[in-house]
């Protein structure tokens, strides 16, 4: 009975009996690649914001999508080092962030090394998820440490063979000398002199001559047995003149191999971490009280030399298996290599403990972190304050530490204070506007009692809230987002979680 068809608007058609609405609900948000989202129309948007790298969660401001981390800049040219500095008060998701970061780097390809000194269970779950083996350090732990053992270094020796096997052989040897006199240096908090130095060196070659398969103790035995090139080293005639010269290394080396220092070196057995394993690795020393300042030291110094040493292992290991490929394709064979190289990704949590905890611990990590690019490695850092570093006692020390962010390519602003923003400022610039607003995450938008007030799934202020800034270029604000598989295997506040759900029984009751 219409003379003309319908008019059709974005709110329905015109008319009565058209079905037009004057309220048109908002369409769903999605996030999707370039790729995924190619030949949609008209409702796709591109964002000026990073998208590539590992993806973090939502620009503050816009709402657009974020992915961003130091690896994938430094592969894109826009910093020079492939590192980051996280920096964050308590309860505001330093470790949540910097797990979302890594799964996203290992979700391209790359192995995680972790570093986890305080707190138990909180980034082993996230390795032994991956299929990665998890080393717990500690006198009364599952694994020990063996000073003396060649380590990984020694097992790429022996599996390569040939010129580079020895050239490895001779690198292990280097390593395990220069690790027993940074134990002893840090267990008897003073350095040691130029020839108690040189009496270790000698002592350590000596015993790894003699023997492949060393422990720790077959220090003290070589101290008081000393062979006759130890003796024209310390340029003494007996063995009773050489104890007597050199009681003070001797007591340093006994004190070394008892209590809890000696039970955490007491490992009889190297530590064997696959080179071919996606999952990685991660060194445990949970289960070491944060007040035994020397013991902690001692492992977290060796755990780090551990896993630097596996990571060039790893290398050579990777380079000799394509050179046996690139030689059986010149004979027209095929060979598969059973390892191959994909980079690595490293996580340095609680940094403030190590470097407050021993003067010249600095000069261990600083030279870590000048070789990163020559390692393969994206090395991430997550502690507290800037002022954990510029508070050290030794100047020298405080002013490596204040390197150490200056060389960052990368940093992640959490939730700080006015002073350690403004003290973080000293060091990377930063503008009035982007101080505001890290000073600014934590503020709480209520006094807590609304819905889910309390509830174990609740966000404290600021948490998740991270401000990336590479220097020369205005700050990204991100609020980061967890997927639920992360949120479960990373749980930080078990006690107080189970104190709460006791409360709300109690209530229900």
């Amino acid at each position: 009975m219409r003379t003309k068809p319908r008019t059709l608007v974005p709110t329905g058609y015109v008319g009565p009996g058209g079905g037009q609405w004057s309220r048109v609900p908002a369409g769903s948000l999605w996030y999707a690649s370039s790729v995924q989202a190619n030949g949609l129309y008209p409702f796709t948007a591109g964002t000026a914001r990073p998208v590539s790298g590992a993806p973090c969660g939502i620009d503050l401001h816009t709402g657009t999508a974020v992915a961003l981390d130091h690896h994938a800049f430094y592969q894109e040219g826009v910093i020079s080092s492939p590192s980051m500095f996280l920096f964050g008060i308590n309860g505001v998701g330093k470790s949540s962030t910097a797990q979302t970061m890594t799964l996203g780097m290992m979700g391209r390809g790359m192995i995680p090394a972790v570093f986890n000194p305080l707190k138990s269970g909180e980034h082993t779950p996230l390795v032994e998820e991956a299929g990665g083996s998890v080393f717990e350090f500690g006198p009364n732990a599952r694994h020990q440490l063996n000073l003396l053992s060649q380590g990984p270094l020694g097992q790429a020796a022996r599996r390569i063979g040939g010129p580079v096997g020895e050239e490895l052989r001779d690198l292990a040897m280097w390593k395990v000398t220069k690790q027993a006199q940074l134990a002893l240096r840090v267990n008897r908090k003073k350095p040691l002199s130029d020839i108690e130095d040189a009496l270790v060196e000698g002592l350590v070659k000596g015993i790894l001559r003699a023997n492949p398969t060393p422990v720790t103790r077959d220090l003290d035995l070589a101290f008081s047995e000393p062979s006759a090139d130890i003796l024209a080293l310390a340029r003494v005639d007996s063995s009773e003149e050489f104890r007597t010269e050199f009681r003070d290394l001797g007591r340093s080396i006994t004190a070394l191999l008892s209590g809890d220092i000696g039970r955490l070196l007491g490992g009889t057995e190297s530590i064997e971490i696959d080179p071919g394993n996606r999952g990685g690795f991660c060194f445990d020393t949970s289960s070491i009280p944060s007040q035994a300042t020397e013991l902690m030291s001692t492992a977290m110094l060796m755990s780090w030399s551990l896993g630097m040493d596996s990571i060039d292992a790893h290398w050579e290991i990777a380079k000799a298996e394509a050179q046996k490929a690139a030689d059986a394709a010149a004979e027209g064979d095929v060979y598969v290599p059973a390892v191959k190289w994909s980079g690595y990704t490293t996580l340095m949590d609680e940094f403030w403990y190590p470097i407050r905890s021993t003067p010249g611990i600095v000069d261990h990590v600083d030279a870590l972190s000048r070789s990163n690019r020559s390692k393969g490695t994206a090395e991430m850092k997550v502690t507290h304050s800037p002022k954990d570093m510029l508070s050290l006692k030794d100047p020298e020390d405080r002013e490596k530490a204040r390197g150490l962010a200056e060389r960052s390519g990368l940093l992640g602003l959490m939730a700080l204070t006015q002073e350690d923003v403004e003290e973080l400022a000293k060091i990377k610039p930063l503008t009035d506007k982007e101080i505001k607003m890290v000073v600014g995450f934590n503020a709480a938008s209520s006094w807590g009692t609304g819905p889910g007030a309390g509830d174990a799934s609740s966000a404290p202020p600021g948490a998740g809230k991270v401000l990336f800034k590479v220097e020369g270029r205005p700050g990204v604000a991100v609020k980061m987002i967890q997927t639920p598989t992360q949120k479960n295997f990373h749980i930080t506040d078990e006690r107080f979680r189970a104190q709460r759900r006791t409360v709300t029984d109690r209530q229900v009751v």
